[in-house]
């Protein structure tokens, strides 16, 4: 007989997981330390326990267990705003609403998140176009291995270049993203909670940077494996590189922010 599924409420009063830790981590779930102290990882986890279909997209469990989600964290927001008094004013909520539209464009426009959206455009177009030379670079890796050449470590080699592509595609688009989610907290400056504006500022700014040294990284591993594409990967390594300082320089209390779990001596590494 399964085991009895938790709901939201009982979960989120579990002492194990680290409150906000999802707040400012890169969705890798495969890689990250804290998974088993993570709320939403539980979550989703528990769902796909009991029907492993329920994250295809594609199927109806997948929508039935958001909605049942979204109803489960509808039902605590109401009962944590009875609790203290709050009330929502229609009017109000459709002035946020106008106001978070208006935020939503204008972050789009802004030149970080312009650069880091053209950064994600040029390196799915370099991919699909440098198919062939990775297939090349594998066969040599595999004829390398055939013929146990001395000093030779193509096992590694190809590991290395497996995991640098993988770095790279991960955080192509969520370099992006993080500085929208930067720029839009920012910009709510001089609107209420600010304090908590500037700290989710400060704290998606950190995640995209997190990103953004990653990938530097890798491409410096695709560079040392693939001499032949030198102009293309110089340039994403310039690109990267001037949109991390231009980050930096916007958010300068960015990476002394705190993570939850990740940086409180929770993980082993961040």
């Amino acid at each position: 007989m399964p085991a009895k599924r938790r709901g939201l409420k009982e979960l989120a009063g579990d002492p194990q997981f680290i409150p906000g830790v999802y707040n400012y981590c890169d969705r890798w779930c495969e890689r990250c330390p804290l998974t088993s102290r993570c709320l939403v990882y539980a979550t989703e986890q528990q769902d796909d326990a009991e029907d492993p279909a329920s994250r295809d997209i594609q199927n109806q469990a997948f929508w039935e267990r958001l909605e049942g989600m979204f109803r489960e964290a509808r039902e605590m927001l109401e009962e944590m705003m009875k609790a203290h008094g709050i009330e929502i004013d229609p009017a109000a909520l459709a002035e946020e609403e106008e106001r978070e539209k208006r935020r939503h464009e204008e972050t789009w426009s802004h030149p970080c998140a312009v650069a880091g959206n053209k950064y994600a455009k040029a390196v799915r177009a370099w991919f699909e176009a440098a198919g062939p030379r990775f297939e090349k670079r594998a066969e040599e890796l595999e004829s390398q291995d055939r013929l146990k050449l001395h000093g030779a470590e193509p096992e590694g080699e190809a590991r290395r270049l497996r995991e640098a592509t993988e770095v790279i595609h991960w955080y192509q688009h969520q370099i992006a993203v993080k500085i929208m989610r930067a720029v839009g907290s920012a910009r709510r400056d001089g609107e209420r909670d600010v304090e908590l504006d500037r700290s989710d500022a400060d704290g998606s700014a950190k995640v995209a940077l997190i990103g953004m040294d990653r990938s530097l990284a890798a491409w410096s591993e695709m560079l040392r494996q693939l001499p032949d594409e030198e102009d293309h990967i110089l340039s994403f390594l310039a690109a990267l590189s001037r949109l991390r300082r231009e980050i930096e320089a916007a958010f300068p209390n960015a990476r002394a922010f705190i993570r939850p779990g990740f940086d409180t001596g929770d993980a082993m590494m961040t």
